[in-house]
């Protein structure tokens, strides 16, 4: 079992202090990269407000990004049905988590705004599933009718 360390450093002293990181409370994180001959850190709780804050903001604003660059690509290349519905899925996905775990960092009014900006790529991109869908289905029956106007075509012969 590893031991658990809260690492401050003194201003006055520059020493470095020794708490337990049990008892305080801040946002968690756990780091996914691993070096060679390195410290091993499995949890990193940031207790700093602003730095919270800056975190998770970065966090949210790199995922919004990326569902606005993929609604252009959507808009612009004719997308297929499950990438829209993949992107609809992690979007609703990222909504929950600001509702359920970032908002008590955040607060309410930019919790609030967020969701709202997620909930309108979420709709637009519902939209252009609705029409993909509309245009397959227009296809399909646009082609049966083409079927049956080839079969009914006017016997030629002589007529009296």
């Amino acid at each position: 079992m590893g031991k658990n360390y809260y690492l401050h450093k003194d201003n006055k002293t520059g020493e470095i202090l020794y708490f337990e990181y049990d008892k305080i409370k801040g946002y968690p994180v756990t780091p996914k990269t691993k070096l060679r001959d390195a410290i091993e850190v499995n949890k990193i709780i940031f207790v700093n407000s602003g730095l919270r804050e800056k975190l998770i903001r970065k966090k949210i604003d790199i995922k919004l990004r990326y569902f606005l660059r993929f609604l252009e690509i959507a808009n612009d290349d004719g997308s297929d049905e499950g990438a829209i519905q993949k992107t609809i899925m992690e979007a609703e996905k990222l909504r929950m988590n600001i509702l359920n775990h970032y908002v008590k960092y955040l607060g309410h009014t930019y919790g609030d705004y967020t969701i709202k900006k997620i909930q309108l790529i979420i709709n637009q991109l519902k939209i252009k599933l609705y029409n993909i869908g509309f245009q397959k289905r227009m296809m399909n029956d646009y082609s049966n009718e083409l079927y049956y106007l080839e079969e009914e075509e006017p016997m030629k012969g002589r007529g009296r």
